[in-house]
């Protein structure tokens, strides 16, 4: 009986969840606009020890300020610019990898 291979998502979850990891070290290393994306943060959070702490999933007995809204709000849209650019370099990794692994095979040259 012919064995069918698995997709690599299947056969190497560890491995993927590591595998993204390293482009995000990657990306805070060389890409200069993650790295500023990732200092906005920073700074909106180290000033803001209530967005932290709803953040980490604790209960906030008076809520949030409407500056602290605001603050979160950018959080929000910051997180989401990271995510565009993690998701851009995962695209240009996997076909990176559906190249290499083509030619190994020798479908194309």
């Amino acid at each position: 009986m012919e064995e069918k291979l698995k997709p690599f998502i299947e056969e190497y979850t560890d491995d993927f969840y590591e595998s993204i990891e390293d482009i995000r070290q990657y990306l805070s290393k060389y890409n200069n606009e993650y790295k500023g994306i990732k200092n906005k943060i920073h700074k909106i959070m180290d000033r803001n020890l209530n967005i932290q702490k709803l953040l980490d999933e604790t209960h906030l007995e008076d809520g949030l300020s409407a500056e602290e809204c605001k603050d979160l709000s950018q959080v929000i849209v910051l997180y989401n610019n990271l995510q565009d650019i993690l998701e851009k370099e995962i695209y240009f990794k996997g076909s990176m990898d559906s190249y290499y692994y083509f030619k190994r095979i020798g479908v194309i040259n």
